[in-house]
């Protein structure tokens, strides 16, 4: 599913990243670790497409991303891969629902509105929202909120979703369900997930457990 090959980044003279080699297949779950200043977050950028590495490959499926322009890696983006952050980073003025539906839309997503707001429906549903969806976002618990940022990580199929510290900003027992979700979702979705954390629960349910540590992979 995911390939990188010789990855290594630069800010002026830190070397952030000395050389990651990372293979992760189809419908798994890895949690990378590591201390804060380690890499973990510049890598997850460089694997999502948000910043590009000065050396090295990523492929995603068939498609080398280095080959693509910042138009196509754009569009590619939205098309192939979710993101769930600590902060849910909701727009307040809409519901649950057209929170979710969002990237469909921007992305052009082929179907009616009403297809899109159909899948995103039966995705908040999976998620256990179904009478949450028209509820704004101030209207709705920190957990809840979460789970509506997951929603909208899958709406368009991603081949693959990065989460960077998902749970790091929710009491125990949100961080418990939502930590399960994602093992449900992989269940019932096969949906591949790359998960930086510093839940020590969460890092040892994944498949595999990575440890960054002074820009390398240990």
């Amino acid at each position: 599913m995911l390939k990188a090959k010789g990855i290594k980044k630069k800010y002026g003279s830190l070397e952030v990243l000395k050389g990651i080699d990372l293979d992760i297949k189809s419908g798994e779950i890895v949690s990378i670790v590591g201390a804060s200043g380690a890499g973990k977050s510049t890598l997850l950028h460089i694997l999502g497409t948000l910043d590009r590495a000065d050396t090295g490959e990523v492929w995603i499926k068939d498609t080398n991303l280095n080959e693509l322009t910042e138009k196509q890696l754009a569009q590619f983006r939205n098309q192939n891969i979710g993101f769930i952050f600590q902060f849910h980073n909701l727009m307040a003025e809409f519901t649950a629902l057209e929170n979710v539906c969002i990237p469909a839309w921007i992305g052009g997503v082929r179907g009616s509105k009403s297809d899109v707001q159909g899948k995103a429906t039966e995705l908040l549903s999976l998620l256990g929202l179904k009478d949450r969806i028209n509820h704004l976002p101030s209207e709705l618990s920190g957990g809840e909120q979460q789970r509506v940022s997951v929603a909208r990580a899958l709406i368009n199929s991603p081949s693959v979703v990065f989460a960077d510290e998902p749970s790091g900003n929710l009491d125990s027992r949100n961080a418990e369900e939502l930590h399960n979700l994602f093992f449900d979702l992989r269940k019932q979705l096969n949906q591949t997930f790359v998960i930086i954390t510093h839940n020590e629960q969460l890092a040892n349910m994944a498949d595999r457990k990575l440890e960054m540590r002074d820009g390398v992979i240990v």
